[in-house]
């Protein structure tokens, strides 16, 4: 099983709903939302970025991959526990700040492009889950 977090919050450049990350970037960067909320959001996404391998950029560019005529999205594997719980734990400060992150569930992300101990990404098939609503 694969996990997918969905924010509310729309990429215009590529189309598509953002996942728990980018929209933990714009509430941490936000001084609308208390201080409190933006640096424990920071130390989630802090958390993030020493535990979870960062796919290299070019993973997400379509030029980049001939048989690739879409976007590419991450999942979670489900058996990576500790990783699906914090992001439940982001998940809840980002509702605390307005946004009210979804949790999709698939057996099939899509074509995998990319994977390691506790991700993937893939770009997503006809009956891939990939917006928010």
């Amino acid at each position: 099983m694969y996990v997918r977090f969905i924010s509310p919050m729309r990429s215009r450049m590529r189309g598509v709903d953002y996942g728990i990350f980018q929209c933990a970037f714009e509430c941490r960067n936000d001084n609308d939302h208390p201080k409190f909320l933006r640096d424990a959001i920071r130390d989630e996404i802090e958390w993030f970025k020493e535990y979870l391998p960062s796919p290299k950029e070019n993973v997400f560019d379509v030029r980049a991959h001939e048989y690739m005529n879409d976007i590419a999205l991450c999942w979670f594997k489900g058996e990576a526990r500790e990783m699906v719980s914090r992001a439940f734990a982001l998940r809840t400060l980002l509702a605390e700040c307005g946004h009210i992150v979804v949790v999709k569930q698939t057996r099939y992300p899509g074509y995998i492009i990319y994977s390691d101990d506790y991700q993937v990404v893939a770009e997503p098939g006809k009956t891939t889950p990939t917006s928010w609503g």
